[in-house]
């Protein structure tokens, strides 16, 4: 008897330069050096028995990761399992954005949501950490984590 498989596909969206793509590399435990990207990327992971889609959405401002979302929509469907905002922590500019990449993500059933706040390392260095703890909430999104994905060989989450 064939068992089932699961599947569960995964959604990253955030304005340009906040680490998306660095971090999804991370993940994968990819060595090359990530590059920019310009449409959709689509990564395969099989993980304790469940095979995971990740997609790594483009786009420099909000309006362009928001057409990118729809690519995914048209590509999945609507059953997207886990959508993860991504900013910088280090920029309140990209935390903000997230609310009109939202705009656009609320148009659909409700999802889970995560906030990573990336860059941990860059915003220490500046002496500030733009904190989501707000946004988060406003977000609904169900857990909020910070982290570094370029400077650390494991990543780390800071949970809050």
């Amino acid at each position: 008897m064939f068992r089932k498989r699961e599947l569960k596909t995964i959604v990253f969206l955030g304005v340009g330069g906040v680490g998306k793509t660095t971090y999804i590399y991370r993940l994968l435990w990819l060595a090359r050096a990530p590059r920019v990207t310009r449409k959709p990327g689509v990564y395969e992971l099989q993980y304790r028995g469940v095979e995971l889609y990740i997609v790594d959405t483009p786009g420099q401002y909000a309006v362009e990761v928001a057409r990118r979302y729809y690519e995914a929509i048209k590509t999945f469907g609507t059953k997207l399992d886990l959508i993860v905002y991504m900013y910088s922590a280090a920029d309140p500019f990209t935390l903000y954005s997230l609310f009109d990449i939202e705009q656009w993500v609320s148009r659909y059933p409700p999802h889970n949501k995560i906030l990573i706040g990336n860059k941990r390392d860059f915003a220490e260095e500046l002496g500030y950490l733009v904190e989501g703890d707000d946004v988060a909430i406003a977000l609904g999104a169900k857990r909020l984590y910070y982290t570094s994905a370029l400077k650390t060989t494991r990543l780390s989450f800071y949970n809050t």
